[in-house]
């Protein structure tokens, strides 16, 4: 990543990306690793569709804002837990994706049926059952644990978090996790759907990931969002 220009455009993008395609809503945030610094830009309190560069906040990962004049958004403890505790992640972004909300709220969890979702999450996502919004620190690191080595994990009733190495992979993800959803949602209206084995996401997730999957779709989606 360049400068602080360039990592806060990406993040604008980001948003901007997942508001079109119906991933975030109102009330969902995107947040990145600033590279070799013990903080993170995301967006304040404004909706991710209308957030602008000046809309952006810069925290110290105990959520003491460095920079912004907008106040940062009351769950930023979920996003600054999971850097502290995560090193190799550089963006989360926390979603209210509307099909991974209806399978948590059935207590279904998500589970790879197809490529992408092979790729993504593995064979399948936890499920995290405690209610609310994730406002404490306290709260954060339960998520996490939960986690595990995931990189994704479902907050039923409320959304989910998916996490990456990167912006562009973090964005994609997201998208991703909702198609998953949908797949799975469509195929246990019609039959017993069929799902991966641990050898069958090796595999596809080495085949996705060793080309240029991900930003292949981030250009997608970028020309898709130039186009609206």
């Amino acid at each position: 990543m360049g400068s602080m220009t360039e990592l806060k455009k990406m993040v604008v993008t980001a948003c901007h990306i997942l508001d079109a395609e119906g991933i975030m809503d109102e009330l969902g945030h995107f947040s990145a690793r600033v590279p070799g610094e013990a903080a993170v830009v995301m967006n304040g309190k404004v909706s991710p569709g209308q957030a602008g560069e000046e809309d952006l906040v810069l925290l110290d990962l105990e959520g003491k804002k460095i920079e912004g004049r907008l106040e940062p958004a009351k769950e930023i403890p979920l996003h600054l837990s999971i850097y502290q505790r995560r090193p190799e992640v550089m963006a989360v972004a926390h979603t209210h994706s509307p099909t991974v909300v209806a399978l948590g709220v059935a207590g279904v969890k998500l589970k790879a049926m197809d490529n992408l979702g092979a790729t993504i999450f593995g064979t399948e996502v936890p499920l995290y059952e405690e209610y609310g919004l994730v406002d404490t620190f306290e709260m954060g690191y339960r998520i996490v644990e939960a986690m595990g080595p995931s990189r994704t994990i479902v907050l039923k009733g409320h959304g989910n978090i998916v996490t990456g190495e990167s912006i562009k992979e973090t964005c994609i993800s997201a998208i991703w996790a909702e198609k998953a959803a949908r797949l799975q949602v469509q195929a246990m209206l019609i039959g017993t759907p069929q799902v991966y084995s641990e050898e069958e996401v090796r595999k596809v997730r080495g085949q996705v990931t060793g080309g240029k999957a991900f930003e292949r779709a981030w250009n997608y989606y970028q020309w898709r969002l130039g186009k609206r």
